[in-house]
């Protein structure tokens, strides 16, 4: 009898997020009365996959975070999630081109989760053969321990790993001088363009040199290029950091790697290493402010977006198209320029000297995170997505 919704955890992401998403889901789907299994793949991964084909006949839907069973094939050579057969959600928090050597397969019962919908498009562009696949933003995460607005300790806080874009062109000089020229290029378009996605300035490239490249081939060159991503979300990262510290603002940045950064020696920055994603949520909630930026996500958000809403903490994002049809300056969020940057410090000034229109900016934001935002909404969601498919839930 099929009772049971099954999670999988094929891989820790970064600072253990997907852990914590399953957990979220699991207590969502808890308390709409279905049974639910956790298989954490971590250890011993053959043997759980070989014992969840024994009894599949029990599952309703499964689901994972940037899945790598996708991947895997039985010693005959059938798919793993063919022989398994059973309803699969795969839910990506990055980019396709991340996910190309999964996506690429050609898979049964198989449904991809973007939560972004530039990457949705960009799936169903090149990967054709995908037949299910919709937008699903990550869900609001509500810390266990709350405070009024006034009683937070921490003034402007940033969430989020630093790697050096220097050691980034390191890696960048080992590629084939053509490769170098094309990354190179990618980056350039996309620094002069906030607004640009990755394929777009591939498809611009290719325009610029009278090459053209059919869906698969596109789809395998832009995973080639991913350096181009992981050297904006840094350098992005990196600038808004610098700028927010310029507001002179007691300023807490969390992660690895930003000790390297040269410009955050300064009395009111407070620099410390990561933590796991539980203890972070737990830290946002005790600040009045935090900075976000969200390159690579042209049409979605980033979870902490959500979360800083659901916590009562003010949100500095940079402008963008989706954003800005989502929420509204000065009234449940406070956007900068991506470009330039030069508005982010007297914004920050700003709101740290009118503590009384953050706080009120924080209580609408709330209100409307609340409503549809949370992961009960989106749980809903997704076992709707699951009745669409006719798999008799």
């Amino acid at each position: 009898m099929k009772d049971t919704i099954l999670l999988f955890e094929s891989r820790d992401l970064c600072y253990e997020s997907n852990r914590y998403f399953m957990e979220c889901i699991a207590e969502v789907l808890e308390e709409k009365g279905f049974f639910v299994e956790i298989c954490d793949l971590s250890v011993r991964m053959e043997q759980k996959l070989e014992d969840i084909l024994h009894k599949k006949e029990r599952y309703l839907f499964a689901v994972d975070f940037n899945s790598l069973l996708p991947r895997i094939v039985l010693e005959d050579g059938t798919p793993y999630l063919d022989a398994f057969g059973v309803l699969f959600f795969n839910y990506l928090v990055d980019h396709p081109l991340y996910h190309h050597a999964g996506l690429k397969k050609k898979l049964s019962n198989y449904s991809v989760i973007c939560i972004d919908v530039c990457h949705l498009n960009y799936l169903k562009r090149f990967y054709p053969h995908i037949e299910h696949a919709f937008y699903l933003p990550l869900g609001a995460v509500r810390a266990g321990m709350e405070r009024s607005f006034d009683q937070k300790r921490l003034e402007l806080l940033f969430l989020g790993t630093y790697e050096r874009e220097d050691l980034l062109y390191e890696e960048l000089k080992e590629y084939p001088k053509q490769k170098r020229r094309e990354v190179s290029s990618l980056i350039e378009m996309m620094r002069a363009d906030p607004e640009l996605t990755q394929e777009d300035a591939l498809l611009r490239y290719f325009s610029e040199q009278n090459e053209a490249l059919n869906a698969e081939a596109f789809a395998k060159r832009l995973n080639e290029d991913y350096l181009a991503d992981k050297y904006l979300r840094n350098w992005k990262r990196k600038e808004a950091v610098l700028a927010a510290a310029k507001a002179e603002v007691p300023f807490t940045v969390m992660g690895h790697g930003w000790e390297h950064v040269k410009g955050l020696e300064q009395k009111h920055v407070k620099i410390c290493g990561g933590v796991g994603f539980a203890a972070s949520v737990q830290i946002m909630a005790d600040a009045k402010m935090l900075l976000n930026t969200t390159p690579g996500f042209h049409g979605g958000l980033h979870d902490r977006v959500y979360s800083a809403m659901m916590n009562h903490t003010l949100c500095f994002s940079e402008y963008g198209l989706f954003a800005g049809q989502r929420f509204t300056e000065g009234k449940e969020i406070v956007f900068y320029d991506g470009a330039g940057m030069e508005d982010l410090p007297e914004k920050i000034s700003y709101m740290h000297n009118h503590p009384s229109e953050a706080k009120e900016i924080t209580k609408r934001a709330f209100q409307k995170v609340l409503i549809k935002d949370t992961w009960e909404s989106r749980v809903e969601e997704l076992v709707a997505e699951c009745r669409k498919t006719g798999s008799g839930i």
